[in-house]
């Protein structure tokens, strides 16, 4: 089958006027532009004008609102306007309608958009005002109580004494119990971080002077606060120097707890009990020159003097033989041997050796 060449096409009337019929109704009106009129001549310029160009097609509810073409970024204005939050279709409402009626009440106001600085303020002081409620209402907690479970004792020099982790309600009991005793009075008394360094006058350390009776006084009554308080010696520190640590650690109170002293001559020959119990001071030197020869036994006032005699011929009793001697005496009549207290140097210019008391514990009564 042949076909024609897409050049050549048979001669056809396409711009003849449709034929009529009674039965069809037009779509659109008969009446043509003038170019496509019947009765206008055929002219090759009418024939070679371009065909208007076919419009695009817009819905209908886009033609009722046509919107402004948006400028492009160049032409744009520099300080843009601000855009309502308001919908661009909603309508305002009329004046007459924002007014209110006689009796109506005021409603509330529509809240105004914070700025975020404004906002985050506005959330931080409320976070505070509810803590601060919350504060208010919620009780404090107690505030514990200060509690020591060890003290340590130092005995500085021949006038000093350092007293570390003591309270504020042990403080006034030791100014009023301990160092009233000492009838010359404090040089100085300095309280910082719970250790208290206390100055004596006169030097009561010494172990010399007619005021020794009194130092040995404050020594016992120290002990006995502190035991009576739930505090009891159970050892000493910092003993390779020359001002060791007593340590006091906390158990319980004692009310019937008794101390007396006691001290070692240089020579280690002579032994002097201060102030011993009523039922010592009357056995003791009888118990004591049972258990050993050579030892002779006095008293002086509130003292017993123990001492051995000079060796004429026979064996000669070493010291630390007598002190053992003296030791099982006390502690066969009730008391032990519960610390001892290093003092200052004697001898001229404190350069002589130090001497130590003995502290021994017991039961009143027992």
């Amino acid at each position: 089958m042949a076909y024609a060449q897409y050049y050549s096409y048979p001669q056809q009337n396409i711009y003849a006027p449709p034929v009529a019929s009674s039965s069809y109704t037009p779509a659109y009106p008969s009446t043509y532009p003038s170019l496509y009129s019947a009765n206008a001549a055929y002219t090759p310029a009418a024939y070679n004008a371009p065909a208007p160009a076919p419009q695009p097609f817009i819905p209908p509810n886009v033609m009722a609102e046509t919107s402004a073409e948006k400028p492009r970024p160049s032409e744009q204005p520099k300080n843009p306007p601000k855009r309502s939050h308001r919908a661009a279709t909603t309508p305002l409402p009329l004046k007459s309608a924002l007014k209110k009626p006689g009796g109506a009440t005021p409603g509330p106001s529509a809240a105004v958009p914070l700025a975020a600085e404004d906002a985050a303020e506005h959330s931080r002081k409320r976070s505070k005002s509810r803590r601060d409620k919350v504060a208010a209402q919620t009780p404090p907690d107690p505030v514990p109580e200060a509690e020591s479970y060890h003290m340590f004792v130092t005995f500085k020099g021949d006038s000093e004494l350092l007293l570390e982790n003591t309270l504020d309600n042990a403080r006034k009991e030791i100014e009023d119990e301990v160092l009233k005793l000492w009838r010359h009075g404090l040089e100085s008394s300095q309280f910082r971080a719970s250790n208290w360094t206390i100055r004596f006058k006169n030097a009561p350390w010494n172990m010399a002077g007619p005021d020794v009776a009194h130092a040995w006084e404050v020594v016992v009554a120290l002990f006995t606060l502190f035991a009576r308080r739930g505090f009891y010696f159970v050892a000493s520190t910092k003993c390779t120097t020359t001002q060791p640590r007593l340590v006091f650690q906390a158990t319980s109170p004692d009310p019937k707890v008794h101390f007396f002293l006691a001290f070692m001559s240089r020579s280690g020959r002579r032994a002097t009990l201060i102030n011993p119990p009523p039922h010592i001071m009357a056995e003791f030197g009888t118990r004591l020159q049972a258990s050993m020869e050579h030892v002779d036994v006095s008293h002086d006032e509130d003292l017993i003097l123990a001492e051995l005699k000079r060796d004429v011929g026979g064996t000669p009793v070493k010291p630390s033989f007598f002190l053992m001697k003296v030791l099982k005496t006390i502690v066969d009549l009730g008391y032990n041997l519960n610390a001892t207290v290093p003092m200052a140097r004697g001898g001229p210019l404190g350069m002589g050796s130090r001497r130590e008391l003995l502290v021994f514990k017991g039961i009143i009564g027992k």
